[in-house]
């Protein structure tokens, strides 16, 4: 398995992921990569299986920022073979290396896949009450 970091030279295998997973993608926002922004993919035996991208956030009250894992997602041929534990783990890597203070993500309570992900790889649940709000603008 291999795991690497995608740059706006990598927009046609961009666009690949992002069908793959069932998302609409007209064409990759070129702005998204910069240094603050970061897109994985899993490749196994050549072929894409996964990807995740997470945002960097500088905290006003610390010099250490976060890593927000936005988004994290398995082919479904690939699942249960170790893709999500490889990306998580490699983004891990990252945070290290930038110093981050931690990496935070969101899900759904019924979301069993990703909650076992998540405690799989280390991830603590600080509280059972979290809730988010959106604002569409």
């Amino acid at each position: 398995m291999e795991i690497k970091r995608l740059f706006q030279r990598d927009s046609a295998l961009v666009v690949r992921l992002f069908r793959e997973a069932g998302m609409e993608i007209d064409r990759v926002n070129e702005r998204f990569f910069q240094e603050d922004n970061i897109l994985l993919v899993a490749k196994k035996d050549g072929e894409p299986a996964g990807f995740l991208y997470a945002h960097l956030l500088e905290m006003p009250h610390s010099t250490r920022p976060k890593l927000f894992l936005y988004s994290i997602d398995v082919f479904p041929q690939f699942q249960q073979q170790g893709i999500g534990i490889a990306l998580i783990e490699e983004l891990k890597r990252i945070g290290v290396s930038k110093n981050c203070s931690e990496i935070f993500v969101l899900t759904n309570e019924n979301n069993t896949a990703a909650n076992r992900l998540y405690q799989r790889t280390g991830g603590v649940r600080e509280n059972p009450d979290d809730v988010m709000y959106v604002y569409p603008l």
